[in-house]
């Protein structure tokens, strides 16, 4: 028995050395590689270090993420040593040992800027890379930071990619995506297309001794191990170094790994593997910023004023080049699109504070984003031909795709007189008007302008006074004030904040928006260092009349927070639905904000931490009525429907996906109507089981490596709300979107040069959207993107003519011919058969308007 029982220790101890030598045998493999560049890391010995590496270990292969821009830098500054990296590259790299993986010009996170932002980056970007290497071709997509974004299946095939891969397992800092799946999944986005792409696995966790990394950083055998005990075939790890890292090949504890690059990889396993679809959501990116740090706040807001005003500016300059002959400013162009896409670098947004005082990546930010506007500006006024402050003639601009009544504002010349002043169109109808005053005694004029699609009507001052009816106001006999507009009867409260307390929908069957007892746009946040939440609604407000004509009325709220005084604008339009805020704190010293004081026990590694929870940041809260249960938001190219219970979370380990781009609509469980909340900038928004909805304002304290974010001046911040009926697709809140970011453009000018009122096209739907307009030469190339998910064909009319018209992709290569039919009007109409959240970009060669 004795005898046995050793027997039996004997075979045990046979099988597991034969276990884990066929363990070993097993192979898996690295996607090793660098990342940075020349406005973030990157020596000037790294070209030489990458070629002495590559030689001295013939098995190893790396992937770039390297900023374009620095071999600008590099080409010149390091001469030798980068054309040695160029020869390398062209005789023996580009044969499976270099891969250039993510070209875009500055490495945005993409999630928080514009859809149009990306594919400039991505153009711009792989032009430069092949500037330097000809040779380069883009098939698979990485990236160290967490660059993503839900559409990016639909624009990296655009620009001929054929593979992705969904993780970063060694800079997790600013956030991660969700774990899924296995060795290979189908990456589908919100337009339906997909792309093979390495995921996070199912398996891979993230780092119980970090918050900045997954559990595939060093191949160690914990994780491969977990890897094969869960079906994965082939597994493999990932990390680009930081330019600047002097060890070489990545070392990993596994063995035997191969290092790889990622298109080989790719390319190795597709055939043996069946991929699993994954229907990847926007909320499947876990983003976690500093959301409400004043820095973040003000560079983000600063980036969404140059991405409107550059597609602005390109539409415009598209007009001018074909309506009135003048030439397409290429060159400057690019230089724009330069500054503002490295405004949009991902190091701005997450170590804003990083460089020397004056030289931070926020100064940056303010300098590169103002050189975008400028030029932006200059374009824009340019179209308008001669400027004349003392006519009487205002040329009114829509950059949008179809016809539109709104406001336009104009400033009136120093001198005139103000009260006798009325506006009529062409044909001498008169139209909404009112003036407003302006800082240092300005005035301006704001009237209601009709204008055609993606073109201009013209209307004149006339020495004319009129009786407006102004919007009607009155204060009742508790205190209350009570407003009535053609859309709202709407209640404010002194004594609750000057929050608005009820808002009644005339339009929508008089339904009561906000809950009781609530008060919407109160501010409320927690004030650590006296351990108590402040709130507006917690002091008497003072309410007054700014504005009031025919067209709207403008109150300002006064009141106090803490020690701090703040004041809001609140504007209600007479024939607009959206109600317009603005929020300036004037903030009383250094105080801190959020869920506790972190300044003295900050560790990078512990997981929790006090700028994760925005419960307790400073936020706008909007407690709203029977609504809540369906949240919708938009990303760039997609809106995505909201699976969270709600939006709070304290920890690195379970960031939840908050973020507001552009707009978050909260509406009720069968989508008969919603509010939705528009913002000037990408920062955060609250949901839970006690609010609604509510807007990150204020974090003052300790965040990202320790750093300090205070407040350096007042707070200003831009947002709005619009009641809707039906869902956000019905309510076409894109179009309405699209609208704020974009207003009309209005000029006085000279106006014996130019005609009345012209259009270039238009679209038959407001959820066909005219995403970018820009000429080539004689050729123009128009991109759509398409919200509505009816299925049905798209029509745009053409009021222009061309030698022929093309669908191209991305890089403007063919994809197929379009035959456009003739209208009733005989104007040229094509019809374009999109999927949802799809894009199709045409061209039109030798295009002439009419």
């Amino acid at each position: 028995m004795k005898n046995n029982k050793s027997y039996q220790r004997f075979i045990l101890i046979i099988c597991f050395l034969i276990g884990g030598q066929l363990l070993q045998a097993q192979t898996a493999w690295f996607a090793d590689g660098y990342h940075g560049g020349v406005y973030g890391h990157y020596p000037l010995w790294q070209a030489k270090f990458m070629v002495d590496k590559l030689t001295e270990n013939p098995t190893w292969k790396i992937n770039l993420e390297i900023e374009p821009e620095t071999w600008d830098t590099v080409s010149i500054t390091d001469a030798e040593n980068f054309h040695a990296l160029q020869d390398y590259y062209s005789n023996i790299g580009r044969f499976g040992r270099i891969e250039f993986v993510n070209p875009a010009y500055a490495q945005p996170y993409c999630y928080n800027v514009s859809g149009e932002s990306i594919i400039r980056q991505f153009s711009y970007g792989m032009a430069k890379i092949q500037q330097y290497f000809p040779d380069a071709t883009f098939q698979t997509y990485s990236c160290e930071e967490p660059c993503f974004t839900s559409c990016l299946p639909e624009i990296l095939m655009g620009f001929g990619y054929k593979f992705a891969v969904l993780r970063n397992p060694n800079t997790c800092w600013g956030g991660y995506t969700s774990s899924f799946g296995k060795d290979l999944v189908n990456w589908i986005g919100p337009d339906g297309t997909s792309i093979q792409a390495v995921p996070r696995y199912a398996c891979e966790g993230l780092s119980s001794k970090s918050t900045w990394q997954t559990d595939s950083w060093t191949n160690s055998n914990a994780f491969i191990t977990a890897c094969f005990d869960d079906g994965i075939k082939y597994p493999v790890g990932m990390t680009f170094q930081d330019a600047g890292w002097k060890g070489g090949p990545w070392g990993n504890q596994y063995q035997p790994t191969v290092y790889t690059t990622w298109t080989d990889y790719i390319n190795m396993i597709k055939d043996k593997v069946e991929p699993t679809d994954w229907e990847f959501s926007q909320e499947d990116i876990k983003p976690g910023l500093v959301w409400g740090a004043q820095v973040l706040q003000k560079l983000a807001q600063e980036v969404r004023v140059s991405e409107n005003q550059m597609i602005m500016a390109e539409k415009m300059a598209s007009l001018d080049q074909l309506f009135f002959g003048s030439i397409w400013p290429e060159k400057e162009f690019a230089e724009a699109w330069r500054t503002l896409m490295l405004a949009q670098h991902h190091d701005c947004w997450i170590v804003p504070y990083n460089g020397k005082s004056g030289n931070t990546w926020a100064d940056k930010v303010t300098r590169w984003t103002g050189a975008s506007n400028q030029f932006a500006n200059q374009t824009i006024n340019q179209v308008f031909g001669q400027l004349d402050s003392s006519a009487l003639t205002i040329r009114v601009f829509n950059t949008l795709g179809y016809q539109r009544t709104d406001w336009v504002a104009v400033l009136l010349p120093e001198g005139m007189d103000s009260k006798d002043i009325s506006i009529v169109n062409s044909v001498g109808k008169r139209a909404e008007s009112q003036i407003a005053d302006e800082p240092e005694g300005k005035k301006m004029l704001y009237f209601e302008a009709k204008v055609p699609a993606l073109g201009y009507a013209t209307y004149r001052l006339e020495n004319k006074p009129i009786i407006a009816k102004p919007v009607e106001i009155e204060t009742l006999a508790n205190g209350l004030v009570k407003v009535e507009t053609n859309f709202y009867t709407v209640i404010f409260n002194p004594e609750k904040g000057g929050t608005i307390t009820s808002l009644t929908a005339k339009k929508q069957g008089n339904i009561q928006l906000v809950e009781e007892g609530g008060g919407l746009n109160d501010l409320r946040g927690f004030f650590y260092d006296e351990a108590k939440f402040h709130a507006g609604s917690d002091s008497k407000a003072k309410i007054s009349v700014v504005e009031n004509g025919e067209l709207f009325i403008r109150l300002k709220i006064e009141n106090q927070l803490a020690r701090s005084k703040y004041t809001q604008l609140i504007t209600l339009a007479q024939n607009n639905p959206r109600i317009d805020f603005e929020l300036n704190i004037d903030w009383n010293g250094q105080p801190g904000i959020g869920a506790y004081n972190q300044s003295k026990n900050y560790r990078a590694e512990d997981t929790a931490k006090a700028f994760y929870n925005d419960n307790y940041k400073l936020h706008l809260e909007f407690p709203l009525k029977n609504v809540g249960q369906r949240i919708f938001k938009n990303a760039p190219f997609d809106v995505c429907e909201s699976q969270l219970q709600n939006t709070i979370y304290t920890s690195w380990d379970s960031i939840k996906h908050n973020v507001v781009l552009n707009w978050v609509d909260v509406e009720n469980a069968s989508s008969d109507h919603g509010v939705a909340l528009f913002s000037d900038h990408t920062t955060s928004y609250v949901n839970t089981k006690d609010l609604t909805l509510g807007l990150t304002v204020q974090y003052i304290g300790k965040a990202l490596w320790g750093r300090d974010y205070r407040v350096d001046g007042p707070t200003h911040i831009k947002y709005a709300l619009l009641p809707h009926s039906g869902n956000w697709e019905l309510a076409k809140l894109e179009a309405e979107s699209k609208s704020w970011n974009e207003p009309l453009i209005g000029r006085l000018i000279d106006s014996e040069a130019q005609r009345e009122t012209k259009s270039l096209l238009e679209v038959s739907d407001k959820n066909l959207e005219v995403s970018s307009l820009v000429m080539q030469g004689n050729d123009l190339f128009v991109r759509f993107f398409n919200v509505s998910a009816e299925n049905k064909k798209q029509v745009v009319y053409w009021n222009c003519s061309a030698e022929k018209m093309e669908i191209v992709d991305l890089n403007g290569k063919l994809i197929s011919a379009i035959t456009p039919e003739k209208d009733k009007d005989n104007r040229l109409k094509t019809s374009l058969n999109m999927p949802q959240f799809g894009l199709q970009t045409i061209k039109l060669t030798h295009v002439k308007a009419n």
